[in-house]
């Protein structure tokens, strides 16, 4: 009798992938797992992701942002190397000790930062060398072996801005959002200035915040202006939409503070309300979690905020 030489195509590595793909259509991969004599381990591999770098995570958020990238911006990174494998991402506002304490801790090696590393917008540390401070920052980043890399001009152009996208969501206000006038939103109905001052402080969950104004000045037309802008463009954005109210993060008090405080003194309406740079800007690198997750589903993405860095007594 001649013997049958020929071996089963379910034991060959091509006909194992083919039967495992037709009974896993069948029966699920539950059940699949369950098959005498059929290990993962033999003759297959579960498909590993490759890690991607800092390089690689950081083109994949330019591919979003209109006009990437830019001649000149801040945008830059300000420790690491482009082409170590993250381990995990952090967003944040302002990269603190605790934070990059905090990274480390949850097993990331990038922060995403929307604000300078070393206490100056262009991140120069020339005149930084000698300050124990500093030192102490930079040894801990290189401890960590952490990359931070700044995501301000291009979170910004992003389009809608991806700081008030997230700003006014958690506000609630994200339906009143008219991209033909990104900083001006309307409210429905008119609401006291005391009223959207508690509610701000509550949904932001700030410590306090201040305003300038009548409490009870009833408010619809509202500036937005998260963050810290130049003074002069916040007091030409007063003059120009005259709003009821103008929102900011912060601003120097003998600059937009005094204008605002004369003209209402003179008889104008704009009133004005400080939440605090951070606490302002905070909501919008969280929702950078919600927007980038899906790009880099092999990597994890967490929010640790920087909080308001103020105690009040």
């Amino acid at each position: 009798m001649k013997k049958n030489n020929r071996t089963s195509t379910a034991h060959t590595p091509t006909g194992r992938r083919k039967f495992l793909t037709t009974v896993t259509k069948a029966v699920g991969t539950s059940m699949v797992l369950t098959i005498p004599g059929l290990s993962f381990a033999e003759n297959s591999r579960s498909p590993v992701a490759a890690s991607l770098t800092v390089k690689q995570v950081i083109d994949i958020i330019l591919k979003e942002i209109p006009g990437a990238p830019f001649a000149t911006t801040v945008d830059t990174l300000k420790s690491g190397s482009m082409e170590q494998e993250v381990t995990g991402i952090v967003t944040t506002t302002f990269p603190t000790v605790e934070v990059i304490e905090k990274t480390a801790k949850a097993g990331a090696n990038l922060i995403i930062v929307h604000e300078p590393t070393f206490y100056n917008g262009q991140d120069d540390t020339n005149w930084l060398e000698q300050d124990e401070v500093y030192q102490y920052k930079t040894n801990l980043i290189k401890k960590y072996k952490i990359a931070i890399w700044r995501f301000h001009d291009y979170w910004h152009a992003h389009r809608p801005d991806g700081i008030l996208t997230g700003f006014l969501a958690t506000l609630g206000w994200e339906k009143y959002y008219d991209a033909n006038n990104p900083r001006i939103i309307t409210l429905p109905k008119p609401i006291t200035l005391r009223a959207i001052a508690l509610h701000a402080k509550e949904k932001l969950g700030a410590p306090m915040v201040r305003f300038i104004g009548d409490p009870g000045q009833l408010c619809s037309r509202i500036g937005l202006s998260p963050g810290a802008a130049d003074s002069r463009r916040q007091m030409a954005a007063i003059q120009q939409t005259k709003p009821d109210l103008f929102i900011c993060g912060e601003t120097r008090e003998w600059e937009t503070v005094e204008r605002v405080r004369d003209g209402l003194q003179m008889g104008q309406k704009t009133a004005l309300l400080v939440l605090g740079h951070a606490i302002s800007e905070e909501t919008g690198m969280q929702y950078l979690v919600k927007w980038l997750q899906p790009k880099v589903p092999t990597t994890k993405i967490t929010h640790i905020a920087a909080k308001n860095p103020f105690t009040f007594v």
